[in-house]
């Protein structure tokens, strides 16, 4: 379970969330919308435990799997060592499987360098899927994906969740009709007077 409470955050004397609480439950599916600069990204911060709130509660799963905005890949491995750096011990055949849900077979011997920036995304997802977590994180995952692509990302994303609770953070709310997913929109969850 994801449970947010009363969650507070300013960057100096600038308050960037403000009373924000919500929950997401046991195999539940969530998308975060809000325009740019409104905080998206640092609540998911808060969340990883990379930033810590000034109020508030948060409580998630000690194990948390996590694309960021960035794909934080490491450049010197292979697409397969990126996935398999949260995992080493994923059997080939669970490494083929999800390779080829995402379409990324043909890439899976090649360096971040040689990747479009839609196929680092998707190494990203996948390594994220492949980790044994207790909730995933997914902030702007389907970045330069074309539609294609993106539905079927989500259908990947959407069957391998195993009743994990997903948060995933985004400006398009077709995100959730691709999931089926409950909105969130944090303009409504924000609530700066307090």
């Amino acid at each position: 379970m994801i449970d947010v409470r009363d969650l507070c955050f300013s960057y100096g004397q600038t308050p960037v969330l403000r009373h924000v609480s919500f929950r997401i439950g046991r195999g539940e599916r969530a998308v975060l919308l809000g325009r740019s600069g409104l905080g998206k990204t640092t609540l998911l911060h808060l969340l990883c435990g990379l930033l810590q709130p000034e109020q508030g509660t948060i409580h998630v799963p000690a194990r948390l799997g996590v694309v960021f905005q960035e794909d934080r890949l490491i450049p010197g491995l292979t697409a397969a060592d990126n996935i398999r750096l949260v995992c080493p011990g994923l059997p080939e055949t669970e490494l083929a499987a999800l390779a080829g849900s995402l379409e990324l077979t043909p890439y899976l011997g090649q360096r971040p360098a040689a990747l479009s920036g839609g196929q680092k995304r998707r190494v990203a997802i996948a390594r994220a899927l492949a980790f044994d977590c207790g909730a995933l994180l997914l902030d702007e995952p389907f970045k330069g994906l074309d539609p294609a692509i993106r539905q079927q990302t989500a259908r990947c994303i959407a069957g391998r969740l195993a009743g994990r609770p997903l948060l995933l953070i985004s400006h398009d709310p077709e995100d959730a009709s691709l999931l089926g997913a409950r909105l969130l929109r944090l303009e409504e969850l924000n609530h700066p007077g307090g």
